[in-house]
């Protein structure tokens, strides 16, 4: 029973380390995606990192339930678009191209 008082303090340990490491995988996801747009030509750096800052944001709000769910719903070859959530998240990634100059992307030389 000694280790009771001790509890806390080891959770309130393990929730901090997560934080620290979401944070990081974040901007990783963030870089990755803005490399990309620059490399493929779909926006200069501008506005590829407000885009992919938008987008990984977006999709960084997604519950690992919703996760499964949508997995669940292709494994069943059916289609999770008209999930209320996935809806929503359409929408959300829709307005984070609203005022961005996009193009298709292009081979890089």
């Amino acid at each position: 029973m000694k280790l009771l008082p001790v509890l806390p303090l080891a959770l309130a340990a393990i929730f901090a380390m997560p934080q620290a490491n979401a944070v990081d995988i974040k901007q990783k996801n963030i870089n990755t995606c803005v490399t990309g747009a620059v490399k493929y030509k779909v926006a200069d750096k501008g506005d590829a990192t407000k885009l992919c800052n938008c987008t990984i944001g977006v999709r960084s709000n997604m519950t690992i339930g919703q996760m499964w769910e949508i997995e669940s719903y292709a494994q069943d070859k059916k289609d999770p678009s008209n999930l209320p959530y996935v809806k929503k998240m359409q929408k959300d990634l829709q307005q984070c191209t609203v005022g961005l100059d996009l193009k298709q992307p292009q081979k890089s030389a």
